[in-house]
Protein backbone atom coordinates (compact mmCIF):
# COMPACT_ATOMS: atom_id res chain seq x y z
CA UNK A 1 0.00 0.00 0.00
CA UNK A 2 2.61 2.24 0.62
CA UNK A 3 4.74 1.73 -2.29
CA UNK A 4 1.39 2.04 -4.39
CA UNK A 5 0.62 5.61 -2.44
CA UNK A 6 4.39 6.64 -3.27
CA UNK A 7 4.34 6.21 -7.03
CA UNK A 8 1.09 7.55 -7.44
CA UNK A 9 2.19 10.67 -5.91
CA UNK A 10 4.84 10.50 -8.12
CA UNK A 11 3.18 10.16 -10.83
CA UNK A 12 0.84 12.81 -10.42
CA UNK A 13 2.06 15.47 -7.98
CA UNK A 14 6.12 15.13 -9.19
CA UNK A 15 5.59 17.74 -11.48
CA UNK A 16 4.44 20.53 -8.73
CA UNK A 17 6.89 19.14 -6.52
CA UNK A 18 9.61 19.29 -8.64
CA UNK A 19 8.52 22.83 -10.08
CA UNK A 20 9.92 24.26 -6.63
CA UNK A 21 13.09 23.33 -7.12
CA UNK A 22 13.29 23.97 -10.86
CA UNK A 23 11.85 27.86 -9.90
CA UNK A 24 14.70 27.82 -7.82
CA UNK A 25 17.28 26.38 -10.18
CA UNK A 26 16.40 28.55 -12.84
CA UNK A 27 16.04 31.88 -11.00
CA UNK A 28 19.47 31.55 -10.11
CA UNK A 29 21.04 30.03 -12.92
CA UNK A 30 23.44 32.80 -13.50
CA UNK A 31 24.56 32.78 -10.14
CA UNK A 32 27.78 30.39 -8.89
CA UNK A 33 28.21 30.48 -5.32
CA UNK A 34 25.20 30.24 -3.18
CA UNK A 35 24.43 31.49 0.63
CA UNK A 36 21.48 29.90 2.52
CA UNK A 37 20.31 31.21 5.53
CA UNK A 38 18.31 29.39 8.18
CA UNK A 39 19.15 26.32 5.81
CA UNK A 40 17.53 23.48 7.60
CA UNK A 41 17.11 20.25 5.99
CA UNK A 42 15.83 20.37 2.40
CA UNK A 43 17.10 17.45 0.74
CA UNK A 44 15.65 18.39 -2.96
CA UNK A 45 17.79 21.37 -2.80
CA UNK A 46 20.36 19.36 -3.86
CA UNK A 47 19.65 19.87 -7.29
CA UNK A 48 20.15 23.78 -6.90
CA UNK A 49 23.32 23.71 -5.26
CA UNK A 50 24.87 21.27 -7.83
CA UNK A 51 24.82 23.72 -9.95
CA UNK A 52 27.10 26.11 -7.82
CA UNK A 53 30.50 26.36 -7.78
CA UNK A 54 30.31 26.84 -4.02
CA UNK A 55 27.58 26.68 -1.60
CA UNK A 56 27.17 27.63 2.46
CA UNK A 57 24.18 25.89 4.54
CA UNK A 58 23.70 28.47 7.80
CA UNK A 59 21.40 27.10 10.58
CA UNK A 60 21.46 27.36 14.63
CA UNK A 61 19.69 24.06 14.78
CA UNK A 62 22.55 21.92 14.77
CA UNK A 63 20.49 18.67 14.08
CA UNK A 64 19.14 19.90 11.23
CA UNK A 65 22.46 20.87 9.37
CA UNK A 66 23.56 17.16 10.51
CA UNK A 67 20.88 15.80 8.03
CA UNK A 68 22.14 18.17 5.73
CA UNK A 69 25.49 17.07 6.23
CA UNK A 70 24.75 13.56 5.59
CA UNK A 71 23.00 14.41 2.06
CA UNK A 72 26.04 16.79 0.75
CA UNK A 73 23.50 19.13 0.19
CA UNK A 74 26.32 22.06 0.85
CA UNK A 75 30.01 22.58 0.26
CA UNK A 76 30.23 23.84 3.60
CA UNK A 77 28.06 24.02 7.01
CA UNK A 78 27.70 26.69 9.30
CA UNK A 79 25.99 26.45 12.80
CA UNK A 80 25.86 29.56 13.88
CA UNK A 81 23.35 32.24 14.80
CA UNK A 82 21.93 33.93 11.64
CA UNK A 83 22.09 37.56 12.81
CA UNK A 84 25.81 37.01 13.82
CA UNK A 85 26.95 35.68 10.54
CA UNK A 86 24.63 38.12 8.34
CA UNK A 87 26.52 41.08 9.93
CA UNK A 88 30.05 39.47 9.86
CA UNK A 89 29.96 38.66 6.03
CA UNK A 90 31.05 41.68 3.68
CA UNK A 91 28.74 43.07 0.73
CA UNK A 92 28.16 40.83 -1.94
CA UNK A 93 29.89 37.66 -0.61
CA UNK A 94 27.61 35.43 -2.76
CA UNK A 95 26.26 35.49 -6.23
CA UNK A 96 22.99 34.56 -4.53
CA UNK A 97 21.66 34.64 -0.72
CA UNK A 98 18.39 32.32 -0.13
CA UNK A 99 16.50 31.88 3.03
CA UNK A 100 13.46 29.59 2.94
CA UNK A 101 10.60 29.11 5.41
CA UNK A 102 12.97 31.73 7.21
CA UNK A 103 11.55 34.91 7.39
CA UNK A 104 8.16 34.47 9.06
CA UNK A 105 10.25 32.62 12.40
CA UNK A 106 11.29 36.39 12.86
CA UNK A 107 9.49 38.93 14.31
CA UNK A 108 8.48 41.87 11.77
CA UNK A 109 11.01 44.12 12.33
CA UNK A 110 14.06 41.45 12.43
CA UNK A 111 12.54 40.44 9.01
CA UNK A 112 13.18 43.42 7.76
CA UNK A 113 16.35 43.38 8.55
CA UNK A 114 17.45 40.14 7.33
CA UNK A 115 15.76 41.28 4.11
CA UNK A 116 18.34 44.41 4.22
CA UNK A 117 21.16 42.12 5.12
CA UNK A 118 20.43 39.32 2.37
CA UNK A 119 20.39 42.05 0.15
CA UNK A 120 23.98 43.68 1.12
CA UNK A 121 25.53 40.13 1.01
CA UNK A 122 24.13 38.89 -2.29
CA UNK A 123 25.93 40.42 -5.87
CA UNK A 124 22.87 39.31 -8.00
CA UNK A 125 19.96 37.22 -6.33
CA UNK A 126 18.35 37.12 -2.74
CA UNK A 127 15.36 34.38 -2.90
CA UNK A 128 12.79 34.19 0.09
CA UNK A 129 9.89 31.62 0.82
CA UNK A 130 7.24 32.20 2.97
CA UNK A 131 3.66 31.60 3.56
CA UNK A 132 1.20 34.15 2.06
CA UNK A 133 0.63 36.23 4.86
CA UNK A 134 0.15 35.12 8.86
CA UNK A 135 0.14 31.60 9.34
CA UNK A 136 -0.20 30.02 12.92
CA UNK A 137 2.69 27.48 14.03
CA UNK A 138 3.86 26.49 17.39
CA UNK A 139 7.24 25.04 18.20
CA UNK A 140 8.08 21.31 17.33
CA UNK A 141 10.30 18.44 16.79
CA UNK A 142 12.45 20.07 20.00
CA UNK A 143 13.48 23.02 17.89
CA UNK A 144 11.86 26.08 19.51
CA UNK A 145 12.96 28.01 16.33
CA UNK A 146 9.86 26.93 14.22
CA UNK A 147 7.62 28.88 15.94
CA UNK A 148 5.80 31.69 13.43
CA UNK A 149 6.22 35.35 14.12
CA UNK A 150 5.33 37.42 11.48
CA UNK A 151 3.05 37.11 8.07
CA UNK A 152 4.19 38.61 4.76
CA UNK A 153 2.26 38.51 1.78
CA UNK A 154 2.32 38.65 -2.03
CA UNK A 155 1.14 42.25 -2.45
CA UNK A 156 3.83 43.16 0.75
CA UNK A 157 6.75 41.07 -1.16
CA UNK A 158 6.08 42.64 -4.88
CA UNK A 159 6.08 46.48 -2.75
CA UNK A 160 9.26 45.44 -1.78
CA UNK A 161 10.97 44.58 -5.36
CA UNK A 162 10.24 41.19 -5.70
CA UNK A 163 8.83 38.82 -8.44
CA UNK A 164 6.51 36.32 -6.41
CA UNK A 165 5.36 33.19 -7.75
CA UNK A 166 3.01 31.24 -5.54
CA UNK A 167 3.29 27.67 -4.22
CA UNK A 168 1.23 25.32 -2.40
CA UNK A 169 -1.76 25.84 -4.43
CA UNK A 170 -5.00 27.35 -2.75
CA UNK A 171 -4.50 28.93 0.68
CA UNK A 172 -7.80 28.51 1.86
CA UNK A 173 -7.03 24.49 1.81
CA UNK A 174 -3.91 24.78 3.88
CA UNK A 175 -3.58 25.58 7.76
CA UNK A 176 -0.95 25.54 10.33
CA UNK A 177 2.46 23.57 8.93
CA UNK A 178 0.96 23.57 5.50
CA UNK A 179 -1.60 20.86 6.66
CA UNK A 180 -4.68 20.18 4.30
CA UNK A 181 -7.26 21.26 6.73
CA UNK A 182 -10.73 19.25 4.69
CA UNK A 183 -11.53 15.64 4.59
CA UNK A 184 -11.03 13.04 2.64
CA UNK A 185 -7.36 14.72 3.08
CA UNK A 186 -6.26 12.56 -0.05
CA UNK A 187 -8.66 14.03 -2.24
CA UNK A 188 -7.58 17.98 -1.09
CA UNK A 189 -3.84 17.35 -1.05
CA UNK A 190 -4.46 16.25 -5.06
CA UNK A 191 -7.05 19.09 -5.55
CA UNK A 192 -4.70 21.67 -3.79
CA UNK A 193 -1.48 20.38 -5.80
CA UNK A 194 -3.85 21.00 -9.18
CA UNK A 195 -4.48 24.19 -8.04
CA UNK A 196 -1.11 25.30 -8.25
CA UNK A 197 -1.38 25.68 -12.03
CA UNK A 198 -3.65 29.04 -11.60
CA UNK A 199 -2.41 29.67 -7.83
CA UNK A 200 1.84 29.98 -9.55
CA UNK A 201 1.08 33.42 -11.75
CA UNK A 202 -1.17 34.61 -9.13
CA UNK A 203 0.28 34.75 -5.95
CA UNK A 204 -2.59 36.46 -4.47
CA UNK A 205 -4.12 33.31 -3.70
CA UNK A 206 -1.56 30.82 -3.02
CA UNK A 207 -0.50 29.32 0.23
CA UNK A 208 3.00 30.35 -0.02
CA UNK A 209 4.88 32.42 -2.01
CA UNK A 210 8.86 32.39 -3.65
CA UNK A 211 10.15 35.88 -4.06
CA UNK A 212 12.83 36.65 -6.28
CA UNK A 213 14.93 40.03 -6.44
CA UNK A 214 17.33 40.80 -8.83
CA UNK A 215 19.95 42.64 -7.99
CA UNK A 216 22.18 42.95 -10.81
Amino acid sequence: MYNLKKNLDEFLLGPFYRQFTDTIKKETNDCKTLCDIGCGFYPTLKKVTQAMNFSVGVDAHAPSLEKAKKENIYSEYVCSDIKKYLTELPAQSFDAVMALDLIEHLTKEEGKWLMQQMERVAKKKVVLFTPNGFVPQQPYDNNPYQEHKSGWDWNEMQGCGYKVLGFGGYKTLRGERAAIQYKPRIFWKYFSYFTQLFTHKNPKHAFSILCIKKLS
